[in-house]
């Protein structure tokens, strides 16, 4: 299997079934720490990982239109790692019985210096940051995101003794693309259909 290719499969429960034997090699990369091993994942629905009530909703207008037989693009994403950005994209395709296999593939990276706000090991204080789940952008005011680094900059959290904790939702630009997406969604790709006739 490439190894920037990541596949896994879920149920008509959404309870994840089976994930890419690359899976661990992917987590310990990111720096998710102990709690995403394979043995972690398996047997949990997607929705014990997929917090936000936004994402969820993204995802779950995605899964619905998938299994109702619509055909889906990739959509972009990021899904960074303390020193690399990631840029990614996501395929969501049906499978018999209402499954669903989701994968992911690297497109390209970007090395930068280590992001310790993104190792699950660094040590956290009680307050709370919203990372984009899409892009990766931290919200640092009402309405504004920025780049992590800069968004470090921006908040002081170079100063503090702890990093404050993670959690995620969309930007408006991701937003907006992302219901641009399910509004193209099923809509045919002209390329493909000429290729058919």
């Amino acid at each position: 299997m490439n190894k920037d290719v990541f596949i896994y499969r879920i149920d008509s429960t959404d309870t994840i079934v089976s994930i890419s034997d690359n899976w661990r090699t992917f987590a310990d990369a990111n720096a998710w720490g102990s709690s995403l091993r394979p043995e972690d994942v398996v047997g949990h629905t997607l929705w014990d990982f997929i917090q936000d009530l936004e994402t969820q909703h993204l995802y779950q207008e995605v899964l619905r239109r998938a299994r109702g037989g619509m055909p889906s693009r990739p959509i972009p994403f990021r899904c960074d790692s303390p020193s690399e950005r990631r840029y990614l994209e996501l395929l969501i395709e049906a499978l018999p019985n209402g499954q669903i296999e989701i994968t992911s593939k690297i497109s390209r990276t970007e090395p930068r210096s280590p992001i310790s706000l993104l190792n699950a090991d660094t040590p956290r204080s009680s307050d709370f940051v919203t990372v984009c789940s899409m892009c990766k952008k931290m919200k640092v005011s009402p309405g504004q995101w920025a780049e992590i680094e800069e968004a470090l900059v921006h908040l002081r959290l170079f100063e503090a003794d702890k990093m404050p904790q993670l959690t995620h939702g969309l930007c408006h630009t991701c937003y907006q693309v992302a219901m641009g997406e399910l509004d193209d969604f099923g809509t045919p790709n002209k390329d493909i259909d000429s290729d058919k006739e």
